[in-house]
């Protein structure tokens, strides 16, 4: 984490060599965020083995961002944005399908209407953009996230998921999306990320969300 945040700090400073040229902004919008969920997720609850199939039903979790940013010109109509950003991520339980086996039919249905993961997240992401007609910038990237809080809500009750059943507390994934800019400062903003981390100690759990919202460069 420490080399990381060296590195992030080695991209600002970079900033302060193209003087006026580079924009410091903040960002802020909503989120819609799900879990990728293979095999027994996190099992808080100890429910499942291995030797059993699992398929978890899920639904979008509404959240929200904010975070700030520098965009720094490079070669012609090209930009490098590094950048910090709080975000909450998650998913809504609906059900879980459970299998007597790898191969076998299907068993029975574990419902968890209104049940919830939330993630609060600091993300690290790092845009590499262009300028294509008119202020029209797609981009892709890639983010480091430090996961700050794990928490799942169980019939009512909001309790912290334990550091054993994680599988660290940190994500890395990619990302792609597209702003666009008006002469006043504001921009407009939407990606999708999706998390190449297991977060799981127990199964397979990846992060995916897209963002949207608007922000201004200084």
């Amino acid at each position: 984490m420490k080399k990381l945040l060296l590195f992030f700090a080695a991209l600002f400073s970079l900033s302060t060599s193209y003087g006026q040229r580079a924009h410091f902004g903040v960002r802020a919008g909503f989120t819609v965020s799900d879990l990728i969920i293979d095999g027994r997720g996190f099992d808080t609850h100890n429910r499942y083995s291995n030797s059993s199939r699992v398929e978890y039903v899920t639904d979008y979790l509404y959240t929200g961002h904010v975070g700030f940013l520098v965009e720094i010109p490079l070669a012609k109509k090209f930009y490098l944005e590094p950048g910090a950003q709080l975000t909450f991520l998650g998913t809504e339980y609906r059900n879980v399908k459970r299998f007597y086996g790898r191969d076998s039919d299907y068993s029975r249905d574990y419902y968890y209407e209104g049940d919830k993961v939330h993630i609060t997240q600091l993300n690290l992401p790092l845009w590499f953009k262009f300028n294509a007609v008119a202020g029209l910038r797609p981009k892709v990237g890639a983010y480091v996230g430090y996961l700050a809080s794990v928490r799942e809500r169980r019939r009512g009750t909001s309790s912290k998921i334990e550091g054993r059943y994680l599988n660290s507390d940190f994500d890395f994934g990619l990302g792609a999306g597209v702003e666009y800019h008006f002469r006043t400062g504001f921009f407009l903003d939407t990606n999708i990320n999706i998390g190449l981390a297991n977060l799981s100690a127990r199964g397979e759990v990846q992060n995916i969300f897209l963002q949207t919202g608007v922000g201004y460069k200084f």
